[in-house]
C-alpha cells in the first residue's frame, strides 16, 4: 500500500475479502461447538449469550464493564458498594433460576458442553479474536478516508495512502464482527459454568433421598461430579484466559450455587436430621472447592448452610427468634 498508493484501495478490498473468509470460518468453528447436528438445537449457554435481554443484563454488570478498557477506568473511580454488587448477583441468580429450575425437569446432557476441551477452544477463540480485533482497529485508525482530506493535506506525504470511505467502513464493520464474536465467546463461558452448576445440583434435591435412617457421611454423588467438573474447567481456563477473564468467569459463582440450593428445597419430598447433615456436607464440599478456585472464602455459601440449619428448628422457635432478633433472610 505504501509502494503502490494508487492501488491502496484495491489492496484494502482484498484484505477485507480475506478477513470475511476468516470471520466466516470463526463463526463456523463456534457453531460446531454450540450446535448439534442439523436440527439446530443449541446448548443453553449459547442461546442465552445471543438472547438480547440476558446479554444486555450481563453486559450491564460491573464485572463485565470492568473488563472494558475505557469503562474499567471509570469503574475504578465509582466502585460499587458490597450491597449493590450483592443485589446485582441476586438479580442474575433469579434470572437463571427462573429459567432453569422452575419445574421437576432436569437439564438434558446434550444442552451443555460436556467436552471440556471445547471450552478451551472457545476461550482460545475469545482471546485470539479480541487481540486480532484490537490490532485491526489500530490499523483502521491509521487510515484516512479520501473525502476527509483537504487540499493542503492532499499535498502532504502521509504515513498511509488515503482510502475510499466505503472500503474503510467495510474494514471497521469487520472489526466490529470480530469484537462481537469475541464477546459472545466470553459470555458463553460465563453462562456455561453456571449452567453446569444447575445440571449437577438440580438432581441433588429432585432425585436424592434426604430422609434416610442412616447418617451418610459422604456428599451427594452429583456434588462430587460438580466439584470435579469445576476443577477441570478451572484448569483449562487458567491456561487459556487472562487472569481478569478467569475472575469474571468464576466470580459470584458461590452466590449462585447457594441460591440454587436454597431454591431447591421446594423439590425435597421429605428431609430429616440425617438429610440436613448431608445437605450441609454438600454445601461445605462445594464451598471448599470454590475457595480453592477463587482463592476467597466464598462466604456466600454460608447463606445456604444457615438456611438448611433452620430446618433443625421448629416453626415456633423460628418465630420467637425473629421477634427477639429481627428478621434475617438467608
Amino acid at each position: 500500500m505504501h509502494d503502490l498508493p494508487d492501488y491502496a484501495d484495491q489492496f484494502l478490498n482484498m484484505i477485507c475479502n480475506v478477513l470475511r473468509d476468516y470471520r466466516d470460518k470463526c463463526h463456523s468453528a463456534y457453531r460446531d461447538i454450540v450446535q448439534h447436528g442439523s436440527d439446530e438445537k443449541r446448548i443453553i449457554s449459547a442461546m442465552w449469550a445471543k438472547d438480547e435481554d440476558i446479554s444486555r443484563f450481563l453486559r450491564s454488570l460491573p464485572s463485565w464493564r470492568s473488563l472494558q478498557p475505557r469503562q474499567g477506568k471509570e469503574l475504578d473511580r465509582t466502585i460499587c458498594s458490597e450491597e449493590e454488587i450483592r443485589a446485582l448477583n441476586s438479580k442474575e441468580a433469579v434470572i437463571l433460576i427462573s429459567n432453569l429450575s422452575g419445574d421437576e425437569s432436569l437439564i438434558p446432557q446434550q444442552e451443555i458442553i460436556t467436552d471440556i476441551t471445547q471450552m478451551r477452544t472457545v476461550a482460545n477463540v475469545h482471546e485470539s479474536l479480541e487481540w486480532f480485533a484490537d490490532r485491526l482497529e489500530q490499523f483502521a485508525a491509521s487510515l484516512t478516508p479520501q473525502n476527509n482530506l483537504n487540499p493542503v493535506q492532499e499535498e502532504l506525504p502521509t504515513e498511509m495512502p488515503p482510502i475510499s470511505e466505503k472500503t474503510l467502513q467495510s474494514l471497521k464493520s469487520l472489526v466490529q464482527d470480530f469484537k462481537d464474536l469475541a464477546e459472545i465467546c466470553l459470555l458463553l463461558l460465563h453462562l456455561e459454568v453456571r449452567v453446569h452448576c444447575f445440571y449437577y445440583l438440580l438432581p441433588v434435591a429432585k432425585q436424592s433421598n434426604y430422609a434416610g435412617p442412616i447418617d451418610d457421611l459422604d456428599p451427594d454423588s452429583n456434588v462430587l461430579k460438580l466439584n470435579k467438573d469445576l476443577s477441570s474447567m478451572e484448569e483449562i481456563m487458567t491456561q487459556s484466559l487472562q487472569p481478569k477473564k478467569f475472575k469474571y468467569i468464576f466470580e459470584s459463582l458461590g452466590y449462585l450455587v447457594a441460591s440454587i440450593l436454597i431454591s431447591s428445597v421446594q423439590f425435597l419430598k421429605k428431609i430429616n436430621e440425617n438429610g440436613i447433615k448431608k445437605m450441609c456436607r454438600n454445601i461445605l464440599a462445594i464451598q471448599q472447592n470454590l475457595t480453592n478456585i477463587t482463592l476467597t472464602r466464598e462466604s456466600d455459601m454460608d447463606r445456604a448452610r444457615h438456611f438448611y440449619e433452620l430446618l433443625y428448628i421448629n416453626p415456633d422457635d423460628i418465630l420467637n427468634s425473629i421477634a427477639e432478633k429481627g428478621p434475617h433472610s438467608p
